[in-house]
């Protein structure tokens, strides 16, 4: 009967994040599901706000980090308000570290290790264009526009579309990968089974070809969008040409490659002077 209900409520709860909100469908859906958490935890579809400040309690408790215990609340107040409650909570404050980079000599050597004509398309898009892992995912064959070297990128992160630029070389490498694959399909990368590349696939080519090229390193795919700010910063990009490209709502998330560059400096810096 619990279930039932909650299963109704929490479609209702989809639909006011979607409509009222206009939230993107997968924060929609990460919201769903981190209420649907709270409320079994509770097993109350309305439980009191009291039991939600235990449930935060819990979680930092159970040693979540900062930044999860932060979206799984910023849930919980949504549900409150899709029913006329307000609710605050004590939000954690988020560690400031600055995200792990690949070096060009190692993006280089991952590139260099793929050895088949998909996998080599997707790292070179990777690294020249900058975009996230969801995006290239989501990427089909119609958004690639080889003359202009283009990808259209639909409904990013913050459910807008937009473009991102790709190198010459990589616009050869995606085409040579289309010309020799069978599959007629619209999803431009496919996975081995032929069917639409999803991120954890995405995240297996990436840890492969790393390992391929013996970086001891953890490797992400969203390491590859660090390299790609970073490394327009050190090539002289001005900072508002980098947030355009990088599709940056705000430039304050574009200033930490200029961090990041700066600290890549210091590094060669102190490797190559003698005096």
């Amino acid at each position: 009967m619990y279930e039932t209900k909650r299963d109704d409520i929490l479609d209702d709860f989809r639909r006011y994040l979607k409509v009222d909100h206009g939230l993107s469908e997968k924060t929609v859906d990460q919201h769903r599901m981190m209420a649907a958490v709270f409320l079994d935890r509770c097993q109350d579809v309305l439980p009191e706000q009291s039991e939600a400040k235990n449930f935060q309690e819990q979680l930092m408790d159970k040693g979540y980090s900062n930044s999860h215990v932060n979206n799984t609340m910023n849930a919980v107040e949504y549900y409150y308000s899709f029913h006329d409650q307000e609710f605050d909570f004590k939000r954690l404050n988020r560690p400031k570290q600055l995200p792990e980079i690949l070096s060009a000599n190692q993006v280089r050597r991952i590139i260099y290790a793929c050895d088949t004509y998909r996998d080599y398309a997707i790292i070179k898009t990777l690294a020249s264009s900058g975009i996230r892992a969801s995006e290239l995912c989501d990427l089909d064959v119609t958004d690639v526009d080889f003359e202009k070297r283009k990808l259209r990128i639909r409904d990013g992160k913050f459910g807008k579309d937009g473009i991102a630029r790709i190198s010459e070389s990589c616009a050869d490498a995606i085409e040579k990968y289309l010309q020799q694959r069978d599959a007629e399909h619209e999803s431009l990368f496919l996975s081995r089974s032929e069917n639409r590349l999803t991120r954890s696939g995405l995240l297996q080519i990436v840890k492969r070809r790393a390992r391929d090229a013996d970086i001891d390193q953890r490797v992400t795919v969203h390491m590859f969008r660090h390299y790609f700010g970073t490394s327009m910063i050190e090539n002289g990009a001005d900072i508002s040409v980098v947030k355009a490209l990088m599709r940056h709502e705000d430039i304050a998330a574009t200033m930490k490659y200029v961090h990041l560059s700066s600290e890549a400096l210091d590094e060669q810096y102190d490797r190559y002077t003698d005096v």
